[in-house]
């Protein structure tokens, strides 16, 4: 048996001092999910989509905006299946927590902030593909665990589980209850500079290093107080670095969201710290690039179709002696997302 569901979303909006351009900008983007089951225990997913945003030319953006060039490619692949009480999954492209049952933040992080560079819930932790390996268990008493290893650049010369490429191993642990949960998850990545420089291009470059590995932990929790009308989530990466002869501090960020239900829809809100480096003779200092909040509402005018619109803005430090800054920008915007 296979399913399909996808989405089109329309995006409509602008940034005041924006790093690109200040222009209102219309952009689209279009998901697949294929879902294919041959025992009716496990599951072929093949995530396909497409977009025009183009970080080149439009600066606002989503958590749903899809840089694509309006060319469709498949986005995610891996099969499911289970092994005794565990489930693994196996496949050319998954993602780091794929497979991962563990939740440290329930914000929906679905407007500008999840669609901007570096700002996104737990940056840090997630957003690593390739061919791999996961598997994971949910316990009867609300505990979980998972695990995984990701080659990203196995489909190219550098191979799976080599010296020239670039893996990733995630580890999690958390707790889940009916009003309460959080967790606790572990990255051990091989290439800080290929992760960040996708998202800001001279960013290695400016710290004056080529590549780097980087360990994160990440901590975090959630609560809701009124059965789910209101849910409040807070995270904090802690960030450790290394890079041969080079003496580099420790970054932490810290996220605090909110969902809130009002009416028929959801406002949402949240507040974030943004943490970097400059150098000082030679060695990389921890510093910070600001904090980041955003507020906006989500409205399903029916099961199919929901309106976004919100604000977002930047206040960054401009402390003398930054090695690297994001512009003071304001972003206003709308989004439009069908469901089928």
């Amino acid at each position: 048996t296979t399913t399909m569901s996808g989405s089109a979303a329309f995006q409509v909006g602008a940034v005041d001092e924006g790093a690109l351009t200040q222009a209102l900008s219309a952009t689209y983007s279009y998901n697949l999910d294929l879902n294919s089951s041959f025992t009716g225990d496990d599951n072929l997913y093949v995530g396909i989509e497409t977009g025009n945003d183009d970080t080149t030319k439009v600066n606002f953006a989503t958590d749903s905006s899809v840089v694509g060039g309006d060319t469709l490619s498949v986005a995610s692949m891996f099969y499911q299946f289970p092994i005794g009480s565990f489930d693994v999954a196996v496949g050319p492209k998954l993602d780091n927590d794929d497979l991962m049952p563990t939740t440290i933040s329930t914000y929906s992080d679905s407007f500008f902030m999840g669609g901007y560079a570096l700002t996104d819930s737990n940056f840090w932790l997630y957003g690593y593909t390739g061919s791999g390996i996961a598997a994971s268990k949910v316990f009867d008493n609300g505990f979980n665990v998972s695990a995984s290893v990701i080659g990203t650049g196995a489909s190219t010369n550098a191979g799976f589980l080599t010296d020239q490429g670039i893996d990733v191993m995630t580890l999690s642990v958390g707790y889940d209850s009916d009003n309460y949960g959080g967790g606790l998850v572990y990255v051990d990545g091989d290439d800080y500079c290929g992760m960040i420089n996708t998202y800001v291009s001279n960013a290695c470059s400016s710290l004056g290093i080529t590549t780097a590995s980087i360990t994160t932990i990440g901590i975090g929790g959630y609560w809701t107080p009124n059965e789910g009308k209101t849910m409040f989530s807070a995270t904090s990466n802690l960030i450790d670095i290394d890079v041969t002869g080079v003496a580099i501090d420790n970054i932490a960020d810290f996220q605090i969201g909110i969902d809130h239900g009002i009416g028929k829809g959801v406002l949402s809100t949240s507040w974030k710290t943004l943490p970097l480096y400059k150098v000082v003779n030679s060695d990389l200092k921890q510093d910070t690039l600001g904090a980041y909040w955003e507020i906006y509402y989500t409205y399903p005018v029916n099961d199919s179709f929901d309106l976004k619109g919100g604000v977002a803005m930047a206040d960054p430090n401009t402390a003398s002696g930054d090695t690297l800054e994001l512009y003071d920008w304001t972003a206003i915007g709308v989004e439009a997302t069908f469901k089928f």
